[in-house]
């Protein structure tokens, strides 16, 4: 697959944890033959990984400054890519796509102009579509543009024939695991010794931003009923908030009178410091109230810890009940308390649960694997020539 040469588009790298995916998938597609280049931003570090581009394009166009300004950062940024991209000889752009309809149908429109093949990952299709008519024309829009279109769960494939799309041209390829970014783990002890957390603590872990779809006030208002069968219960909260206030959950946990119980760490967790907090838990609760897929189930089932989730279609095509991880009913507090002191009370059962889970991960969702299924992808992108059905999806 000598022949294949891909531009990886994905603006947002480190500034949102994004880094870890991206550069898997770029050690996997380098293994699979593939001439691979990178253009994220200026946040995303320099990995240093042989014979891949790195291009951080996107400079300054997240954090607080003027919004417009930051657009046209943005749009330069992109430019510069796809510029680089055709100047390099890069027939394939590879797009993933989260929030911004505006965004993605402004790269996905340029790169098709630029006479680039263009391969869409799409993580959040209920994101992309949303409530308002309009945005989920142009998400509709977005999708005819690509030429193939990758989705990590049979869920998002099903959402996106909503929008017409004909599954022939969406392809399920599964979102990849954490192991190339975990380095050094300390110990528990020591973990917990810097988290200010007893070394005699059951520790619960929700880690990763903080929505309102992600269900933490459902972990919570189950607390108490944890902590009566399991006295020596801490929950450890770590990561930054994402439209929505943390104020909200601040006021809930005074509420219920669980302040001495918590151990807060609002705020963007770096890299450097992510193998702390999974070295802490016992384990780790996902209680979401929707998702396609989850990088901290991945991450958590990577590092080895146990991980508690709802029942949600996206986790359950992951997680076995009892075998790889643990399932509650999705929005009961009390079905989430009754399953996670069953998880902290059988420790023995708990490791086992783990050991699988990463035995799991490592079968399943492996990097390699993921890198020669999408390179086949792309091979099969270039083979197919141009049709009347291609020109008709370059046009608005």
């Amino acid at each position: 697959m000598s022949d294949i040469s891909v531009a990886v588009i994905e603006p947002v790298g480190g500034h949102g944890g994004m880094d870890f995916y991206d550069l898997g998938l770029c050690r996997g597609l380098l293994a699979s033959g593939c001439r691979v280049s990178l253009y994220t931003c200026d946040e995303t570090a320099d990995p240093g990984i042989a014979n891949l581009g790195f291009y951080p394009f996107y400079r300054s166009v997240y954090g607080q400054g003027n919004r417009w300004a930051r657009g046209l950062r943005y749009l330069k940024g992109t430019f510069d890519s796809l510029w680089n991209a055709v100047s390099s000889g890069e027939r394939i752009c590879h797009f993933h796509t989260f929030n911004d309809v505006i965004a993605d149908l402004l790269v996905v429109a340029l790169a098709r102009l630029f006479g680039r093949k263009v391969v869409l990952t799409v993580h959040d299709v209920d994101s992309l579509a949303g409530p308002v008519r309009r945005k989920k024309r142009l998400a509709g829009w977005v999708y005819r543009l690509a030429n193939q279109i990758i989705v990590h769960n049979k869920v998002s494939l099903r959402e996106l024939e909503s929008f017409g799309v004909p599954p022939v041209r969406v392809n399920v390829i599964p979102f990849g695991d954490y192991f190339a970014a975990i380095n050094e783990i300390p110990s528990t002890a020591e973990a917990r010794d810097a988290l200010d957390i007893e070394a005699s603590a059951r520790v619960v872990l929700f880690f990763g931003q903080i929505k309102e779809a992600k269900g933490l006030d459902i972990l919570i208002e189950a607390l108490p009923t944890v902590a009566h069968a399991i006295p020596e219960v801490v929950l450890l909260i770590a990561g930054r908030p994402w439209k929505t206030e943390f104020g909200r959950y601040d006021t809930l946990i005074d509420d219920l009178k669980l302040r001495a119980r918590c151990r807060l760490h609002i705020g963007f967790v770096p890299d450097d410091q992510v193998a702390m907090y999974y070295a802490a838990a016992d384990v780790v609760a996902l209680p979401y109230r929707r998702i396609y897929q989850s990088g901290v189930l991945m991450m958590a089932m990577s590092y080895g810890r146990p991980v508690l989730v709802s029942d949600l279609p996206g986790m359950k095509e992951i997680v076995a009940d009892g075998v790889n991880g643990y399932v509650f009913a999705q929005g009961s507090k009390d079905d989430l308390a009754k399953v996670l002191i069953g998880a902290l009370q059988d420790e023995t059962g708990s490791r086992q649960v783990a050991e699988r889970a990463s035995e799991y991960i490592r079968e399943h969702h492996s990097w390699t694997r993921i890198g020669q299924k999408t390179a086949e992808l792309y091979q099969a992108v270039l083979s197919t020539s141009c049709t009347k059905d291609d020109d008709e999806r370059s046009v608005f």
